[in-house]
């Protein structure tokens, strides 16, 4: 063996070792997001929160990740992608340690502080892994990379939800016996829950702070002087980047609102379904959507990426549709069902995004594309006013348009002044 052959053998191993340690990171933020969807309701019960107050857990969540895109990617152009890995780490840690007080205090107020302080985390951590996974590797499959590590997000998203289950059991509403018993363990439960989440993650930080990760090329090109240097507005005027951050905004909001609002719709369509029942059917939605990221894999190794989300866009606006004719069950298999097709969304017009993008570039684009996330708090807002006034099946006909956007953005919107060297 040569001694070049050696030193690229070398460096594959080293990049798939930092691919397994970076994807293991999409679990974890993936587990604290739905974990922090989960908690909505029991927190609403046991501090006698009302509806908007409750809500007020969706906003620091979000919010944290608007805030905090930017600076994220400016740590990574200082500091590498390994920089803004440990500082996502290390708020992650500051963030669950900071539930202790809360918890201790009953304070819904400092509760609220540690979710922004992990969400923090959680956009620092997906500012840097998602750019730093799309471009270690050749750019071919940097859909297929992205969309593999992003299926363990998905696993993440069931966890979460399941641990909580483990702890809560039966919810004793406020003014019932048993009720300051049942808020008492419910508060020491989360404590506990949050405390090992900071010590398995203090550990992980560990692990990153002394382990090496190997340099994208794109990066090795602009420390020695030979990258393109390109600002955000310059990025902005390549059409296919600015039409993908608006795709981007406008996926993750149908995602998320399609899923909180799925359980009214599942009961007022299908007669006799209960709320236990409609979350169960809820379940088996996030299992289909963790599924198709994983099967849907292979798949980007044989089908150009733009294509597949063009086919899968189209199908989930078709089930939708069918979801908006209130079909009874029909209507409610469909909507499951079109999770298996909006599974792929997210990492795929991610890496779209930022295709023929490199070094510093990538991660001022992965910031625009991270603050795209408010769209999962202002597009079910709208959605949800919508259902209120209209129905929830006009609100679900409202994501078809949507659907379709991100199709033509997949089909043709990503390649309108694409230019391949």
């Amino acid at each position: 063996m040569t001694a070049s052959s050696k030193k690229g053998s070398s460096k594959g191993s080293a990049a798939t070792v930092a691919i397994v340690l970076v994807t293991s990171l999409f679990f974890v933020w993936g587990l604290t997001m739905n974990l922090v969807n989960a908690l909505n309701s029991p927190m609403a019960n046991y501090l006698e929160l009302s509806g908007t107050e409750a809500s007020l857990l969706q906003v620091a969540y979000y919010g944290a990740y608007f805030v905090m895109a930017i600076p994220a990617s400016i740590v990574a152009k200082q500091f590498g992608y390994k920089g803004g890995v440990v500082m996502g780490l290390a708020l992650f840690v500051l963030g669950s340690l900071i539930t202790v007080p809360a918890t201790n205090a009953a304070s819904y107020g400092i509760f609220l502080l540690a979710m922004f302080v992990i969400a923090a985390g959680a956009s620092t951590l997906e500012t840097n892994c998602n750019p730093y996974i799309t471009k270690l590797g050749d750019e071919k499959h940097e859909s297929m990379r992205l969309n593999l590590a992003q299926s363990f997000n998905g696993v993440g998203n069931i966890v979460g939800p399941l641990i909580l289950s483990q702890f809560l059991g039966s919810t004793v509403a406020a003014g019932d016996p048993g009720f300051a018993a049942a808020k008492l363990a419910f508060l020491s439960s989360m404590r506990g829950m949050y405390i090992v989440i900071a010590v398995v993650l203090a550990v992980v930080l560990a692990v990153f702070v002394f382990v090496k990760l190997p340099t994208p090329p794109g990066d090795e090109e602009e420390a020695n002087g030979n990258a393109e240097k390109v600002s955000i507005g310059s990025m902005l005027k390549r059409p296919y980047f600015a039409l993908g951050v608006l795709a981007e905004f406008i996926f993750i909001g149908l995602q998320v609102a399609g899923m909180s609002l799925f359980s009214s719709f599942a009961m007022q369509q299908w007669p006799g379904m209960t709320a236990g029942t409609a979350a169960a059917y809820l379940s088996i939605l996030s299992l289909l959507f963790t599924v198709g990221r994983f099967v849907s894999t292979p798949i980007m190794a044989k089908v150009e990426p733009g294509k597949l989300l063009g086919i899968y866009m189209t199908a989930s606006a078709i089930l939708f549709f069918v979801a908006f004719l209130g079909l009874g069950p029909v209507s409610v298999v469909a909507m499951i069902v079109s999770y298996l097709f909006v599974s792929i969304g997210y990492p795929m017009v991610f890496s779209l995004t930022l295709t023929g993008f490199k070094g510093s570039a990538v991660k001022t684009g992965s910031s625009a594309l991270v603050m795209s996330i408010v769209g999962a708090a202002l597009i079910p807002l709208l959605m949800s006013a919508i259902a209120d006034a209209a129905g929830i099946n006009v609100a679900l006909l409202v994501a078809v348009p949507g659907f379709l956007y991100v199709a033509w953005y997949g089909l043709f919107g990503c390649k309108i002044g694409l230019e391949r060297k």
